[in-house]
């Protein structure tokens, strides 16, 4: 293990460069090149042995992303749940949500948001209408039917981000830390909740990054105050960009991913007109964080 949130505790405090500067030669050296890096080939993922969790633990800290192989398990979202506690995240907003919001695929009351279509989805964190109080850490996917065609993804680790902003624009980076940068827009009613919403950038109780971001218009409302408007600018603008590290994939049958809610991206898809041969995948979302802490 890297440990670096042990070596490098004030690697995300903007008054300390020691930490930092040492801390990002450490992870851009280390960070994977491709997707082939990002995988871990598991024997049953409800059952991990020492040596998969531990390589499945250390590819996160690298990346905050891993992509797995269910191996013999069943793909249900049973499995995915399962992983998830052997892993250290147990606390789901699985109950907190319409049931079918746990099935990514193009059918059910559901199909009309971009995730369960066949329509492009821009880059975005999951849930970004969370509160700063409740957010959500940490994002599964299990894949036991990919698309006809297409429907691969885009992924970026926000530390990564993070870094190409405090290299390049630390002014930016400065106001998504450190301002309550936009609210949750209602996609149904258009209503802003003047209660939900916050900072962009942030540090978790364990001293860990997280990140929300989404340029879905229906998802955030930005401030319109002329700094929050400048960084949200320099945001977009470095995201839209794509820097060299975005690795792209696709999550066959029996494969899915593990990541503490990194941005993403999935593209058009082409689906079966059969309801039992579409592209279903399941999702599930915690407020915990996977760390090898």
């Amino acid at each position: 293990m890297k440990r670096w949130n042990v070596k490098y505790p004030n690697r995300f405090n903007l008054g300390s460069e020691e930490d930092y500067l040492k801390w990002r030669d450490e992870k851009l050296a280390a960070y994977p090149r491709n997707v082939g890096e990002l995988v871990v080939e598991l024997g049953d993922m409800t059952a991990l042995r020492a040596a998969e969790r531990t390589r499945i633990l250390e590819t996160v800290e690298r990346a905050n992303m891993c992509v797995f192989t269910a191996g013999s398990a069943e793909l249900e979202m049973a499995s995915l749940l399962a992983l998830g506690r052997q892993l250290g995240v147990t606390r789901t907003d699985k109950s907190a949500r319409h049931s079918q919001s746990d099935e990514l695929t193009d059918s059910g009351i559901l199909n009309r948001a971009i995730p369960f279509s066949t329509r492009h989805c821009n880059w975005h964190t999951d849930a970004t209408y969370y509160g700063s109080d409740q957010t959500i850490e940490a994002l599964f996917l299990l894949c036991k039917r990919p698309a006809l065609e297409g429907g691969s993804n885009k992924v970026l680790d926000h530390e990564v981000l993070y870094i190409h902003l405090r290299d390049t624009d630390r002014g930016a980076l400065e106001v998504l830390m450190n301002r309550n940068c936009f609210n949750y827009r209602n996609p149904t009613t258009g209503e802003v909740d003047p209660h939900r919403g916050g900072k962009v950038f942030w540090t978790n109780a364990g001293g860990h990054l997280c990140h929300r971001f989404s340029f879905r218009k229906t998802d955030m409302a930005w401030s319109d105050e002329s700094d929050v408007a400048a960084a949200r600018k320099v945001l977009e603008s470095v995201i839209a960009d794509e820097p060299a590290h975005v690795i792209e994939g696709r999550l066959e049958s029996g494969m899915g991913l593990v990541s503490n809610n990194v941005l993403h991206t999935r593209e058009r898809l082409v689906d079966s007109d059969d309801a039992a041969k579409k592209r279903l995948l399941f999702r599930a979302r915690f407020y915990d964080r996977v760390s090898p802490e």
